[in-house]
């Protein structure tokens, strides 16, 4: 069978839609749910059959986006942010666009530079402190801390469909479900909360937090900013809207505030929240790296050793104990715990951390063990759990899963910290 000549027939391959469904299912929830209430599962349970669907739909032309479900979470500031989740078909036809367009923009926007660090291949919030060490042993301890007020609310997406993406495109024959991708309407707006109700206004502009359209996009959004601070020679970190500068003098971080602030606000109508050097609350800033601690993408820095923001400590502690809550039987429960501990030591296994704060994990590992295996009927001893009992469960310690992690990035040649071998601190 001769390959696809244009976007549209790229998109629906029975292999594209077979790989996107395989990414967007790979760490969902498995009853996480759009409008249409198809979860994860029930759509996995006839998954050859429902992309076959999708692909006909496609290539008819009749494929049309359905609504969006809002969602709002709670940020450690109190504020909310909302989301806004999609039916489960939706998902695997924007995660199956953003593959085929990943192809034709890259390359051209030059997204995987030496600046951004979110939604890239080998890339992530490792990558993004590894350079933020490197520059300060550089002697960069000079840093513009900046973050964007309401990024993904506020992008100008004519601009960006009709100036940045459009032009770039071999063909047309994806345009309108790309646009129909990036105006889907909520459809339980009467089951919101007054003040969720305002987080969610009708609009023009924007991109949904949350979609698979949109990591793409917010990266090329973005792309101006990346390219004019590698040409004036700025140390640019960008993780998304999230981003810092590191500098040598006051007076080039003065330079590179002034530089950002003029591509997001004149170029792109964007807006930088305010500035306050004093303000350790403020989202932007310059300071002396010496001289206070600086929290970027949920790592702390003081110059000397970088650990997770209490913040996420928090939410570990919050998961562990939902998950008693929420699981049906003694395999959810395991596995449940197995992976939330798996992705936070991938997470933040590169951090430095003590031994203190591990046992404080491990043993909270295990308290919230001990009561999930007892109201499955387990018979154990008062308020622990016997070695043995650990063992059986499957359940490895925290400092297992950080050797694991750990020794593959001494594999990859990757030792983020002198303070690794030095179980012993006690200063984190």
């Amino acid at each position: 069978m001769a390959a696809p000549k244009n976007l549209l027939g790229k998109v629906a391959t029975r292999k594209n839609l077979e790989m996107a469904w395989h990414d967007i299912s790979r760490f969902a929830r498995p009853f996480s749910h759009g409008m249409s209430q198809q979860t994860i599962e029930e759509f996995r349970a006839n998954s050859k059959s429902n992309l076959e669907v999708i692909r006909n739909e496609l290539l008819s032309g009749n494929y049309r986006f359905g609504n969006v479900r809002a969602v709002t979470i709670k940020k450690k500031n109190g504020k909310k942010r909302p989301l806004k989740i999609a039916d489960v078909r939706d998902r695997v036809v924007q995660r199956a666009i953003t593959r085929v367009l990943e192809k034709y923009l890259e390359i051209k926007f030059s997204l995987n530079n030496t600046a951004s660090h979110a939604y890239l291949r080998k890339k992530g919030v490792r990558t993004a402190i590894a350079r933020m060490l490197k520059l300060h042993n550089d002697g960069y301890h000079i840093v513009l801390e900046a973050d964007i007020e309401k990024f993904f609310d506020t992008v100008d997406l004519n601009k960006l469909l009709n100036e940045m993406v459009f032009p770039n495109l071999p063909d047309t024959t994806i345009h309108q479900l790309i646009e129909g991708a990036f105006k889907m309407e909520i459809g339980n707006k009467n089951e919101l909360l007054d003040d969720d109700f305002e987080l969610y206004p009708e609009s023009s502009v924007g991109i949904p937090q949350g979609g698979y359209l949109s990591p793409l996009f917010s990266n090329i959004y973005l792309s101006e900013l990346d390219q004019s601070m590698l040409r004036g020679n700025f140390q640019l970190i960008r993780y998304a809207d999230d981003f810092i500068i590191m500098c040598k003098t006051m007076g080039e971080a003065e330079n590179a505030y002034n530089l950002a602030k003029k591509i997001l606000e004149d170029d792109l109508n964007l807006k930088l929240h305010p500035r306050s050097d004093t303000d350790k609350q403020a989202k932007t800033r310059i300071v002396k790296v010496s001289q206070t601690t600086i929290n970027f993408l949920g790592i702390q820095f003081n110059g000397m050793r970088i650990w997770p923001d209490p913040e996420k400590r928090i939410k570990l502690s919050n998961k562990l104990s939902s998950i008693n809550k929420n699981s049906r039987h003694v395999r959810e429960l395991l596995n449940s715990i197995n992976n939330l501990l798996e992705g936070w030591v991938a997470a933040y296994g590169f951090c430095d951390l003590n031994e203190n704060y591990m046992n404080e994990i491990d043993n909270e590992v295990g308290k919230v063990l001990w009561i999930g295996l007892k109201n499955f009927g387990w018979k154990l001893k008062p308020k622990f759990l016997s070695k043995e009992q650990r063992l059986n469960s499957g359940i490895k310690s925290i400092h297992w899963h950080l050797d694991v992690v750990r020794g593959n990035l001494r594999k990859e040649g990757k030792l983020f910290s002198k303070y690794w071998s030095k179980r012993e601190n006690k200063n984190v």
